[in-house]
């Protein structure tokens, strides 16, 4: 089995308004295999347009994440998307119920019955926003160590049948800890420590996240708004690359490609 190197584990963000503009993100890093999709990209029309010219710049090893974040229930609706985004070959899709006991197995098995022999696209859940803290959490009225609120709340959204979460900070090791090596972790919140926080209340660098257990990381504005994109995304592979060799997933170092620091 091939263990996915950084280049595979890197997911850059297209958070962009047109299509024009994402493909030439694109373009500008040819390192790197898989991109994410999210709603401003989704108000330019045309999604399934943009999908498959998307598909046509398709590398070895990568995919696409489609992150709408669709919520409430899952009805026939749902169930059609997942059925275009098997044919589109997207490989994630994102829910978030406002409650999580409205996600029943029934649910997801039906959402897995629309899904090809190869099991795409996967289902991720999202427990709690990345751009979210500990104070949210208090304004809500609960009183609950946060990372034990995630995996409580990611519980049960583990055991109605979802294939991932996505989790950010501290709580990627707990979820990690909590739901083993069977459940996939998509981080984000990367931010490099040449990057600034923008948004995001729970931070993690690269090899943070990838030493607490994270499989993949998202990652956009501090690779789309650099000098050099490309760069920028070797600069995390690297990163990631590095803490795999220290956690000894790889026999050995992959082989580095040049760059300016």
């Amino acid at each position: 089995m091939t263990v996915p190197t950084g280049k595979d584990r890197l997911i850059v963000a297209l958070d962009v308004p047109t299509h024009d503009e994402a493909l030439r993100i694109v373009d500008d890093v040819a390192n790197v295999s898989f991109f994410k999709i999210g709603l401003e990209l989704f108000m330019a029309g045309d999604l399934f347009g943009f999908l498959e010219r998307l598909q046509k710049r398709r590398r070895p090893g990568g995919g696409v994440f489609v992150d709408l974040k669709l919520g409430g229930d899952i009805g026939n609706t749902i169930i059609g998307f997942v059925n275009q985004s098997r044919r589109l070959g997207i490989r994630f899709i994102t829910l978030v119920p406002a409650d999580p006991i409205a996600i029943t197995k029934h649910s997801i098995q039906a959402l897995r019955s629309a899904r090809g022999p190869e099991g795409m696209p996967q289902v991720l859940m999202v427990p709690f926003f990345s751009s979210m803290g500990v104070e949210d959490l208090r304004a809500a009225g609960i009183d609950e160590p946060l990372d034990s609120y995630i995996v409580r709340r990611g519980r049960v959204l583990h055991d109605a049948g979802c294939d991932g979460l996505i989790v950010s900070g501290t709580a990627i090791r707990a979820c990690r800890q909590a739901f083993g090596e069977a459940m996939t972790l998509v981080s984000p919140g990367i931010r490099p420590a040449w990057a600034g926080p923008d948004d995001h209340a729970r931070l993690t660098t690269p090899a943070e996240a990838i030493d607490m257990g994270a499989d993949y990381l998202v990652v956009g504005r501090p690779i789309r708004t650099a000098p050099d994109p490309h760069d920028a995304a070797q600069r995390i592979i690297d990163e990631i690359d590095e803490a795999l060799v220290r956690q000894g997933t790889y026999a050995n170092s992959p082989e580095p490609t040049p760059h300016a620091r």
